[in-house]
């Protein structure tokens, strides 16, 4: 099984798990500061060993991380927190029909529509994904974890490298939005404006990192990063 776990930057980790069944690299994340740990997303439940392992390289266990906060309610961003039945687990309301049964009453419906919650983290709904799934700011660590909102499913990671310079993914992300907004029924078909509006959203945060839910992390100024994509419409 291949997988990454890498520092991002201060407080925060993250580990990549390839999923063949998928053929896509699933993200999750810790973030450690100094008398809390959270997890950002859990993983499918066959990858919770492997980042068991790797969480043992910063001298962490799973009976250290406190809280588990879902970005969505998909399986592969919530069943690890099976392996986890002392820490408390958060989601958006609009997430409790995509949960689960044996889940359901383990998950809180209480991340905002726009507020902070555990750490001080900022939660605010795209409800683009899915109706309830949110991006989350940790301002410590300039990071915004976005989720599938904005992500490289079954991509690899460029020149090998978790995370990347904006720079060397501008295109890419250039050329997906675009083709995409050219395309009038995929974007009637997969809601293009709510996304481009998800967009504008994220724009706000003050981010140097954009940690998604699948495959390479984007180091960059965030809101001129978001700024090329949008600006990249009107051209």
């Amino acid at each position: 099984m291949e997988t990454y776990f890498e520092k991002v930057t201060d407080h925060v980790y993250c580990f990549l798990v390839w999923d063949d069944s998928w053929k896509s690299y699933n993200n999750f994340y810790v973030v450690a500061e100094a008398t809390e740990v959270i997890l950002i997303d859990s993983g499918k439940a066959e990858h919770f060993e492997a980042f068991e392992t790797a969480l043992a390289h910063i001298n962490f266990t799973p009976e250290d991380i406190s809280t588990v906060v879902a970005t969505h309610g998909h399986k592969d961003h919530i069943e690890g927190t099976r392996f986890l039945p002392h820490a408390e687990a958060l989601i958006h309301a609009k997430e409790v029909d995509l949960l689960p049964i044996d889940l359901k009453g383990k998950f809180s419906p209480v991340l905002p529509d726009e507020g902070s919650t555990v750490m001080n983290l900022e939660s605010v709904l795209l409800g683009h994904h899915t109706p309830g799934s949110v991006a989350l700011y940790h301002e410590k660590s300039k990071v915004l974890f976005c989720g599938d909102h904005l992500c490289f499913f079954g991509d690899p990671l460029p020149d090998g490298k978790v995370v990347a310079e904006g720079e060397a993914m501008k295109e890419q992300v250039k050329k997906f939005v675009t083709e995409w907004s050219e395309n009038e029924e995929m974007r009637i078909q997969h809601n293009f404006e709510l996304f481009i509006a998800g967009l504008k959203t994220l724009q706000k945060f003050d981010a140097k990192y954009l940690c998604t839910g699948h495959g390479v992390i984007i180091k960059e100024d965030m809101k001129k990063f978001f700024k090329k994509i949008l600006d990249s419409l009107e051209n």
